[in-house]
């Protein structure tokens, strides 16, 4: 370094931004690809009743292709049940107790690692 602040015949100011700069790409880069990883992705729920029978269906919202591994949680008047889908299975049929009324309304709840849980309501009976 000699007495104009340079360094074999770079300007020092250049040298600290560079590294700075380079410091700093490589934080966000970093941030970058934990926020890819964290992304959560949107499900679409179907479902059909017939009598007192409930078919839940869970596909992706993207690709609609069968979504396996969730969980189903109905809750309904009188009580509640669950059922985690296997890897190779995107449904379920629940049923649901109408005891002595007509029609039961059971709020449907799904979750799965990676998506946004999902809900809604459905008219049993």
């Amino acid at each position: 370094m000699d007495s104009k602040g340079q360094l074999m015949g770079v300007p020092i100011k250049l040298v600290m931004a560079l590294v700075i700069g380079t410091m700093a790409m490589g934080v966000l880069m970093q941030f970058v690809g934990t926020a890819e990883r964290t992304v959560l992705r949107d499900m679409k729920v179907t479902f059909s009743t017939s009598s007192n029978h409930l078919t839940v269906r869970v596909y992706d919202a993207a690709s609609n292709d069968a979504l396996g591994g969730a969980t189903v949680v109905v809750k309904y008047p009188g009580g509640m049940k669950a059922h985690t889908l296997g890897t190779d299975s995107n449904q379920y049929t629940f049923t649901i107790p109408l005891e002595g009324v007509d029609v039961v309304v059971a709020t449907v709840r799904v979750t799965r690692n990676g998506y946004i849980p999902w809900e809604g309501q459905a008219a049993v009976g």
